[in-house]
């Protein structure tokens, strides 16, 4: 069975499905490493990392029939649980650890250790617990003192820690990153009264780390998370292990579309094989083969070739996922303590799913062939049936129809949601193409054959009529390509249409108005704010920050289930400075246990429970609704509801206005600061990274399709032979022939772009009117005719390289 299905594939045939595969593999093998990172990923490095039990509080919020939300912000825990640890049997040690902003001020020398500021600072009892040790001097024991690496004993040297600038005498000289001040100091500068962030635990000589976290656990029971090995960095780290989420829902984001890709490409391919093979299969059916047998001889065929693809292509997924992770990385997305994780894992879960996309596909393909009559079989061995399905292409018409519908969303729900229509449009769309294919290829070329003028040169009425006889043929290329081209504007002008409106909103909402920051000492220090409003020319500023909420209330229809939401932080001195667009109520009342919220979602005196970035119920109340939660988020919360809620508790910028004012003087004053004449809006810089990873990913699936085309256009022209040849014996001479070729590349190619651009194009304008007010979109509109001129480019040397091949004499 296996030789007799390979010798009547052909080197071609093989080929094509090999490719088709391959390339599959190495997508879906690079986004199963993702996903599986985001499952099973490490923090690298933990810096409790001769703890052996890490005790924190739950960072996580369980939901029913879905992945748990990760909890960005600090929970902590109350000090008391130090002393009750400590007692236990098997525990030698515990130490209440508590890591806050801190940072030496440029100019006195980088002693952090390249640790980040806005944790840089701890208690001194927690040293013990890093595996560091001092070098030299005496232990901080009383305010004013501190230990650092790189430093001199006895050096004075100006810190700001916790916000709060100061001087500090260098008393121990270290060997490990960070700032360490007397756990007394620690406890004020963190603001954390009576709470620390973790308890590490040392178990006793003789005691496994394993039973000293069952001791714990019995002791505590489920009220807070035991820790050990690898999982120690997740506890010490929230705001990375929060960050898996996205590495699982990333490939999500763009994972449908490159699923139904693959299983389009590979199912196009096998097609092609059996296209090749109908007179071969014709007579086996006539000397007497069942229609199972000849299903089980394509089956085969696409199995071998599978097989064959499936090694290179999941190495190749490797490399890929390896450079995703350095672009989720340089995007600032993906921290870079929390690596990839390369396990087998992935590779198995895409060969057994392509593999039963490769049988599923060749089952498909072969149906039509294994069930004809022998007499009708061999036929039509010769030449494809001239009459396309009703039912096919009746079915792409109404997907089609579908896709028009569903681009309509974003006229009627102006939010980031309503993105999903056109996307789930130009995937319908595609596979609406790929049905209704042959019947629209019949009867376009159909309607310019009868039109054809007298004394038309024969190469291009010949190249008309082919591909009109040939419908099934053409439609093939026409609807790959045409995918290439719907997917590419699709996808990457959604991105930047919407990142457009957001950065609309933004501008509009933070007109004339500057941003004062300070990445370098974990956010703004007391003291700066004041500063800044004392300035010449500065008549209004408030501070700004973002921080995360989790609500089920707030979504445009019935959605029960608990979303995490990207929230702005400001004051009642917001009022004046940042243009929200408020519709009712003021941003002056945002005081207390308040919210300003979109328009659309709520109205001013309701009443909004949320669970903050910590997971500390709140009610809130709303003072203001706006109009401008494109640019700002859905929701804003007042500075005193997320004071106690968030990891820092550091405001990240100050908003000036005007922008025009003074403030070069700043930066002398406070070393650190950093002033900028156009503010920005976190949510906006989000959308634009997600973007720019979403792009990547569709700039590789676009490559293979491309590389799949053009493998399966070679064949196709190869597989001609007899066709050329019989024209050659007509008559024609082989600059006709080769001519031909070249108007059927070119038919090809502009029934391909057209028909990508009308599926992309109808909606992004549809799009682009509800999010900017008019019917193109934003972006980089030379795409339009770089899509059509990498069409054409695949195109022309796919059909007409191939026919200078000897055994066609061409």
């Amino acid at each position: 069975m296996i030789r007799t299905a390979l010798a009547m594939s052909g080197l071609g045939g093989l080929v094509v499905a090999f490719f088709a595969v391959f390339g599959g593999m190495a997508l879906v093998t690079g986004t199963g490493v993702i996903v599986e990172s985001g499952l099973r990923s490490e923090v690298r490095s933990p810096r409790l990392s001769e703890a052996d039990v890490v005790v924190s509080a739950r960072q996580r919020i369980p939901r029913k029939e879905d992945l748990s939300v990760a909890l960005p912000e600090r929970a902590t825990l109350p000090v008391s649980l130090v002393d009750r640890l400590a007692g236990l049997p098997g525990v030698e040690s515990a130490v209440g650890d508590l890591s806050f902003p801190a940072a030496i001020l440029p100019g006195a020398g980088d002693r952090t250790g390249r640790a980040d500021p806005a944790g840089a600072g701890h208690g001194w009892g927690s040293l013990a617990f890093t595996g560091g040790r001092a070098v030299g001097g005496v232990p901080p024991r009383r305010d004013g003192e501190v230990a650092v690496a790189g430093a001199r004993v006895g050096q004075e040297v100006r810190v700001v820690a916790g916000g709060r600038p100061g001087r500090y005498r260098v008393t121990a000289v270290i060997d490990a990153p960070g700032l360490y001040f007397a756990d007394s100091t620690a406890a004020r500068l963190a603001g954390r009264s009576g709470r620390v962030d973790l308890v590490a635990l040392r178990a006793e000589p003789g005691v496994t780390a394993q039973a000293a976290a069952d001791a714990a656990g019995r002791l505590l029971g489920d009220r807070y998370e035991i820790s050990t090995g690898g999982a120690r960095g997740d506890a010490e780290r929230p705001g990375t292990a929060a960050a898996r989420g996205l590495l699982i829902a990333l490939p999500a984001s763009i994972g449908g579309i490159s699923l139904i890709t693959v299983g389009f490409v590979i199912g196009g391919g096998l097609s092609l094989s059996i296209n090749r093979q109908r007179r071969d299969l014709a007579l086996l059916r006539a000397a007497g083969a069942t229609p199972r047998q000849v299903r089980r001889l394509v089956a085969v065929q696409g199995g071998v070739a599978a097989l064959a693809a499936l090694a290179p292509g999941a190495a190749l997924g490797y490399y890929l996922a390896a450079r995703l992770g350095e672009l989720l990385a340089d995007t600032g997305m993906l921290p870079t303590d929390l690596p990839l994780t390369y396990g087998p894992l992935p590779a198995v879960a895409a060969a057994v799913l392509l593999l039963g996309v490769v049988r599923v596909a060749a089952w498909t393909a072969s149906l039509r062939a294994s069930r004809m009559p022998p007499v009708s079989a061999v036929a039509e061995s010769k030449a494809e049936p001239r009459e396309p399905s009703r039912a096919r292409t009746g079915g792409g018409l109404l997907l089609m129809l579908g896709a028009l519908v569903l681009s309509s969303a974003p006229l009627v729900v102006r939010t980031e949601m309503a993105a999903i229509g056109p996307a789930t449009a130009a995937l319908l769309a595609i596979i609406g193409l790929a049905l209704a294919g042959p019947r629209l290829v019949q009867v376009v070329t159909g309607a310019l054959a009868r039109r054809l003028p007298q004394g038309l040169s024969a190469p291009l009425w010949l190249a008309i009529t082919n591909s009109h006889g040939y419908a099934l043929r053409t439609a093939g290329a026409v609807a790959a390509l045409g995918m290439v081209v719907t997917l590419g504007l699709s996808v990457v002008l959604t991105q930047t249409t919407i990142s457009r409106a957001k950065a609309d909103e933004a501008r509009a909402g933070l007109a004339g108005v500057a941003s004062v920051s300070a990445p370098g000492l974990g956010g703004i220090p007391h003291g700066l704010l004041d500063d800044v409003r004392a300035r010449p020319g500065v008549t209004a500023a408030a501070t700004a920050s973002t921080t995360t909420v989790l609500t089920r209330s707030l979504a445009i229809g019935d959605d029960p289930e608990l979303h995490s939401r990207t929230a702005m932080v400001l004051g009642p001195d917001a009022h004046g400075v940042v243009d929200l667009g408020v519709v009712d109520g003021s941003l002056a009342e945002l005081r207390g246990d308040t919210v300003a919220l979109d328009a659309r979602l709520g109205e001013v005196g309701e009443r909004l429970d949320l669970l903050m970035g910590d997971g500390t119920p709140v009610r809130a109340r709303v003072v203001a609704t706006y109009s401008r939660a494109l640019g700002f988020g859905q929701i804003v919360v007042s500075r005193d509801l997320a004071a106690g809620h968030t990891t820092t508790g550091l405001d990240s910028e100050i908003l000036v206005r005007p922008a025009t004012a003074d403030l070069a003087a700043l930066v002398e004053a406070w070393p650190g600061a950093e002033v900028s004449k156009r503010a920005a809006t976190a949510v906006a810089g989000e959308a634009s990274a997600q973007g720019l990873v979403n792009i990547a990913v569709l700039a590789v699936l676009i490559a293979y399709v491309l590389v799949s085309v053009a493998n399966r256009l070679v064949a196709t022209t190869t597989g001609r032979g007899e066709e050329l040849l019989a024209l050659r014996r007509l008559g024609a001479t082989p600059e006709q022939v080769r001519r031909m070729l070249r108007w059927e590349s070119l038919v090809i190619a502009l029934l391909a772009a057209v028909s990508g651009l009308v599926l992309a194009g109808v909606p992004l304008a549809l799009l682009s009117i509800g999010f900017l007010g008019r019917p193109w979109p934003a972006g980089p509109l030379w795409l339009v005719p770089a899509s059509v001129l990498v069409v054409a480019m695949v195109v022309w040397p796919a059909v007409n390289l191939p026919v200078r091949r000897r055994h066609l004499a061409l």
